[in-house]
């Protein structure tokens, strides 16, 4: 497990196996083979890859979800999105591309 934690910036890149939870502030690239989860007060700018996303905070740049992607009513994403699956709250902001595949 890695948490980008409240009041924190990271910049950089992560690589991992296991879920990835975000409540501070992120800019680089994400890439894990579990979950990646977003929370009200978190950000991320650059490149997302994970099985599982689920966001409830702000995402800038690009995102591939490789199963399901979940989308709170408190999300404001500016961004181009790949998803096999998509849960989407109302309320919830998008500026960019969706695509999905099976």
């Amino acid at each position: 497990m890695n948490v980008v934690g409240l009041n924190s910036l990271v910049i950089g890149t992560i690589e991992c196996e296991k879920d990835v939870f975000v409540a501070g502030r992120f800019e680089g690239t994400i890439v894990t083979k579990g979950a990646l989860h977003i929370y009200p007060e978190g950000e991320v700018k650059g490149k997302v890859k994970a099985k599982d996303l689920t966001v409830a905070g702000r995402i800038q740049g690009e995102i591939e979800v490789t199963n399901r992607l979940w989308v709170k009513n408190s999300a404001n994403l500016e961004a181009n999105i790949s998803t096999r699956f998509l849960d989407w709250e109302e309320g919830a902001v998008l500026e960019g591309e969706v695509h999905t595949f099976y």
